[in-house]
């Protein structure tokens, strides 16, 4: 198996991980464990498709930069990132040194869905 593959694998696996944080998350906290692993599962989706495509992934959790790295490579990935880059990017960084952040709960289960529709998408390309 590929490197590309194995960031696939992963991040499917962080995308169940959110999804059932979130379904059963009672407090803040839960809940931002929740979008911090939907931001893995995104972050690494990204990565993945850089490998694919020639590139080289990288150690950021920038959201926006890794953007910037498939522009520049010419790869497709779904424009709803470039909407939430910001959030989704404070996801992997702010939530785990800030015990007073909060993570939108409806934000987070918006880029479940999307994401999980994104795995659809490329498994059956």
């Amino acid at each position: 198996m590929g490197k590309a593959e194995d960031f696939f694998r992963l991040a499917e696996n962080d995308l169940k991980v959110a999804r059932l944080i979130l379904e059963s998350a009672n407090d803040e906290l839960m809940q931002n464990s929740a979008a911090y692993n939907v931001e893995q599962a995104v972050e690494k989706l990204m990565k993945g498709l850089i490998v694919k495509g020639g590139g080289i992934a990288g150690i950021s959790h920038n959201i926006i930069e890794l953007s910037k790295d498939m522009d520049e490579l010419g790869i497709d990935y779904p424009r709803w990132i470039n909407e939430k880059d910001d959030d989704i990017t404070s996801w992997a960084t702010t939530i785990r040194y800030n015990a007073n952040f909060k993570a939108d709960h409806d934000d987070i289960k918006q880029v479940i869905e999307n994401t999980e529709e994104w795995i659809k998408e490329l498994t059956q390309r």
